[in-house]
């Protein structure tokens, strides 16, 4: 059986195109440590409402008055749609509490498993305590 070259170069080019859309998610359970859960709070500074994972970046002053900025992370857009999460109910300057797992290699992110605006009890999508992904 010959396979015309044509047909071994679309192929290819496809398994190279699976193989970067697989490796571009990364499983959470590989970058945050469910044994390391935090809680913070500050300030809004930035919003990502978007695919594929949505983020808020908390601004805050820590216990030996450095000024960090924690990025958190939490489901994609059309997920906290369906939760009802619309992208205008959080917005920069808000401040926040936000729960989460720690990043495994010590950087200033967590996964969000609650984050509340103390203000008027807001509260958005978090991950479930019981699930790392």
């Amino acid at each position: 059986m010959h396979i015309k070259p044509f047909v071994l170069f679309f192929a290819g080019v496809f398994a190279g195109l699976f193989a970067l859309q697989a490796q571009a998610h990364h499983s959470f359970i590989s970058q945050y440590d469910d044994e390391k859960i935090e809680i913070i709070e500050g300030k809004v500074t930035e919003i990502w409402f978007q695919n594929p994972h949505s983020r808020v970046y908390v601004e805050l002053i820590n216990d030996a008055g450095v000024q960090e900025i924690w990025e958190t992370e939490t489901f994609p857009r059309n997920i906290l749609f369906r939760k009802g999460w619309r992208p205008d109910d959080l917005k920069e300057g808000d401040v926040v509490t936000v729960t989460g797992r720690r990043a495994r290699n010590g950087a200033l992110r967590m996964q969000i498993l609650e984050i509340t605006r103390p203000s008027d009890g807001w509260q958005g999508v978090g991950f479930d305590k019981e699930s790392i992904d």
